[in-house]
């Protein structure tokens, strides 16, 4: 465990390898629900609405267009 100080308050991370491929495993789970969401019919509206914004641009390279 990794004790972190910041602007006075204490914080303790588990670094445990059971701890960190949970919060992998989450980070996925989370990137794969936005990627449904931005190939929803309403993110498809929103992309080609906005087809010069970079995020937008981002998320279409993830979406693999």
């Amino acid at each position: 465990m990794i004790s972190t100080i910041y602007r006075g308050c204490s914080m303790k991370i588990d670094m445990s390898r059971e701890a960190v491929t949970n919060r992998l495993k989450t980070v996925e789970q989370l990137r794969k629900l936005c990627l449904s969401l931005a190939n929803s019919s309403a993110g498809q509206h929103i992309r080609t609405q906005f087809p010069d914004n970079d995020s937008i641009q981002k998320t279409e390279r993830a979406l693999g267009y």
